[in-house]
């Protein structure tokens, strides 16, 4: 739907809705709070006021965002959003149902801004014009969270048999024993960290995409983060040319082949290799056979405790590559916990900073104060 059609369905839907009367203050009479499960979206609400109904809006101001001031059928009222939430102001004494009728009013706003901005979104996003949140340190502190409660879990002993009955004497008759809970607790814990690792990676892969040569128009952000790790990987590294990017690419599917994708997909691997084969006069024997080093711990858990250690070994191998890799200044921008912009402009000016350490961290050092500084003006 395109502005001019949706401002006039918001000239008959929102008529209620018209220009503060003189003198009008904000924040004034009783407060309500708008839910944000109703209202996800604040934006909505200010596109629709401003945009669609052209009134004006104030801030920001100390620990406010914005606000509007308006009039619904003839009584005033304010929006605002503020540090403690969204916010609507009506005069003392206003009758509930005039407030819910406002409210139902505000819904309808929100509604047609959305259907207004819809397509808006879809191409900004085909373009590629977007900015994506830093959720670097969420996946990569719940990796280090379960690489640690494994190991930890792997190096705890066994727990002490336990009596489960005794004979008239009172002598023990019988144990109750779990030899083998540190390992298999370890393998839960381990698995989980595989997926943080791997959820990681392709993040971190998406994050560092300003930094190298990739043009994100015509759709190719939107598939290159819906493509999976092993795509993203080769998008960026040669792996002909590359050998190390290859090496490491190498091991990262092994891992992601023989341990992670069973725990992930039902305890199945690829191509029936999870499966047990029929062997006449000899019984049920393994798909693999020998080719992974089956042991019997794979019966008891998916990452045994040599396992894990390997799998920690190729995980750091893998990180010690990307530090030193062409992506070693995404990384660094990544780790600063900030936002990444895939503009032309913001684009351009990270392929500039990586041109040298010290221009790096003044390129940090900057965007770090510009986003102090949004904060602030925000609140």
């Amino acid at each position: 739907m395109d502005l001019t059609e949706t401002r006039r369905r918001a000239a008959h839907a929102l008529a209620d809705i018209l220009p503060p009367s003189g003198g009008q203050e904000s924040g004034e009479g009783e407060r309500h709070p708008l839910s944000l499960n109703e209202f996800p979206v604040p934006g909505l609400i200010l596109f629709a006021l401003t945009q669609l109904r052209d009134l004006k809006h104030f801030g920001p101001l100390e620990k406010l965002r914005w606000g509007v001031s308006a009039t619904f059928r003839g009584t005033s009222f304010s929006i605002t959003l503020e540090k403690l939430g969204f916010w609507l102001y009506v005069p003392d004494g206003m009758s509930s149902d005039v407030r819910l009728a406002l409210i139902c009013c505000l819904r309808t706003a929100a509604t047609l801004a959305e259907a207004c901005l819809r397509e808006v979104a879809q191409h900004q996003t085909e373009a590629g014009n977007v900015t994506i949140e830093n959720c670097y340190h969420r996946f990569e502190r719940a990796y280090r969270f379960f690489r640690e409660k494994a190991r930890g879990a792997y190096d705890t002993p066994p727990p002490e048999p336990v009596v489960i009955s005794r004979d008239q004497t009172g002598r023990p008759t019988g144990w109750s024993s779990e030899p083998w809970k540190p390992q298999i607790e370890g393998g839960y814990m381990a698995g989980a960290m595989l997926d943080a690792y791997f959820s990681w990676l392709e993040h971190t892969l998406v994050l560092v995409l300003p930094f190298i040569e990739f043009e994100p128009a015509n759709g190719a952000l939107v598939r290159f983060v819906g493509a999976t790790w092993n795509d993203k990987w080769r998008a960026i590294f040669d792996l002909t040319a590359d050998q190390q990017a290859k090496q490491v690419y190498d091991g990262l599917r092994r891992i992601k082949e023989t341990v992670r994708n069973p725990i992930s997909h039902g305890g199945f691997g690829k191509n029936g290799t999870s499966f047990f084969f029929h062997v006449e006069g000899i019984g049920a024997l393994p798909a693999l056979l020998t080719k992974h080093g089956r042991s019997f711990e794979f019966t008891i858990t998916r990452v045994p405790h040599g396992t894990y250690e390997q799998l920690c070994q190729q995980l750091d191998a893998c990180d010690a590559f990307l530090q030193g890799s062409k992506l070693w200044a995404g990384l660094r921008y990544a780790q600063a916990e900030l936002d990444v912009a895939l503009s032309d402009s913001f684009r351009r000016q990270c392929r500039e900073a990586s041109q040298s350490e010290e221009d790096l961290d003044e390129f940090i050092e900057h965007q770090s104060y510009l986003t102090d500084m949004h904060r602030n003006m925000d609140y």
